[in-house]
Parts: C-alpha cells; sequence; structure tokens
C-alpha cells in the first residue's frame, strides 16, 4: 500500500506566514557551569560535558607523548583521575631526567 503525503503542510512554517519561533533550551546547565568552573581552576586541561553522553571530559593541553582523554560521570571522579595523570606525568619527566638533573 503507497501512502500518501497529507495536503496540508506539517511543522512550524506555512507558505505565506512568518516562521514562529522555537524555543531555544540549553541542556544540564548545571554540568556544564561546573565543567566550565573545572576548567578555570585547572589550568592545563580543557574539560567539557557532553550533553548525549552525560560525561565529564578532561582532555591535556600539555605535550604528552600520547592524547590523553579522562572521562567520569561525576566532577569528583574526574578530579581524581586529573590529579593522578598529572602525578604520573610528573614521575615519568623526573625518571626520565634522572635524579640531580633538572
Amino acid at each position: 500500500m503507497i501512502r500518501r503525503r497529507p495536503t496540508r503542510p506539517r511543522g512550524r512554517h506555512r507558505d505565506g506566514q512568518a516562521a514562529a519561533p522555537v524555543p531555544h533550551y540549553t541542556w544540564d546547565h548545571e554540568a556544564r557551569a561546573e565543567a566550565a568552573m573545572l576548567e578555570i581552576t585547572w589550568p592545563g586541561w580543557a574539560v567539557l560535558y557532553g550533553t548525549g553522553s552525560r560525561l565529564f571530559h578532561a582532555i591535556t593541553t600539555w605535550p604528552t607523548p600520547e592524547p590523553l582523554l579522562l572521562c567520569d560521570r561525576t566532577v569528583d571522579g574526574l578530579k581524581a583521575q586529573m590529579r593522578e595523570a598529572e602525578m604520573t606525568a610528573i614521575t615519568q619527566r623526573w625518571a626520565l631526567a634522572g635524579p640531580g638533573r633538572s
């Protein structure tokens, strides 16, 4: 069976009439604000909140051997991962330089 399109146009726009305004939604504005604040307080990191994934993401902005992307459902969990990544980077740099070298 073949379905035919309705004769009346659908949607918010009709011929000869002005377009109806569509409201703009800000999804998860509290979480996005937390991510923005975390990015300000942790230099060297780009912090984002994914509205689709509902995860906080942190990306290093300092040079690393390979890209470092951290994800967590909470800000506190992400902070712990970021702290651990920074400590690992510091200890690896110190190990490569060796004791007594800067």
